[in-house]
């Protein structure tokens, strides 16, 4: 995804005072959200709504792109902040199930 030139400026200019003190993509995020205006920070990625955890969109990947062009600097996400694609939303009261279900195997092994 192609980075608008106003908002590689404002980029620039986070890393004018950022520099080189963290590679750590989710304080530089913040920082940039806090410098864009309302309607482009829409284009970064959001939290998972379960689990709170990053998805990275096509934006964030270019940012992070770019950031390393123009200063060297690797960005990297943490893996425990990182949302599992194989994650599954599990309804209300599915360990229950998964219980009783023990317990009749249990019980009929007793038997």
């Amino acid at each position: 995804m192609e980075i608008p030139v106003n908002l590689k400026e404002r980029i620039d200019t986070v890393i004018s005072y950022v520099g080189d003190t963290t590679t750590d993509w989710l304080r530089v995020k913040k920082e940039l959200i806090n410098s864009f205006a309302k309607e482009d920070r829409k284009l970064f990625s959001a939290r998972h709504p379960c689990t709170k955890k990053q998805t990275p969109n096509a934006f964030d990947e270019s940012v992070i792109a770019y950031w390393k062009s123009v200063t060297g600097i690797e960005l990297v996400i943490d893996p425990d902040k990182l949302h599992d694609t194989d994650w599954v939303h599990k309804k209300k009261g599915w360990a229950l199930v998964a219980i009783n279900a023990e317990r009749r195997k249990n019980n009929y092994a007793r038997q």
